[in-house]
């Protein structure tokens, strides 16, 4: 049965079937390409993870103002030292 074209689901279903085929590949395989794919595995969950993180603070628009806000301050050399901020907190 080939899923709908409008199916909300697609993404996650394609996701989950080639994990399962990868899980297929690794019950197959070596003990030490197992823990090569467990790895790469983990870094790709990892990745994802970073990037999602990263499409939620690029989503905020106050976060990006506070940023366009930063870069200018340190193009106009308004910068405290770190010895500075210490002694602050």
């Amino acid at each position: 049965m080939q899923p709908r074209k409008d199916n909300p689901f697609k993404e996650f279903c394609d996701e989950e079937c080639k994990t399962a085929k990868a899980s297929y590949d690794v019950n197959r395989a070596t003990p030490k390409e197992k823990l090569k794919a467990a790895i790469d595995y983990m870094t790709y969950l990892h990745d994802k993870e970073a990037w999602e993180a990263t499409y939620e603070l690029a989503s905020d628009p106050e976060i990006v103002e506070s940023l366009k806000r930063a870069e200018a301050d340190v193009k106009a050399g308004r910068l405290k030292s770190w010895a500075d901020v210490k002694r602050e907190v």
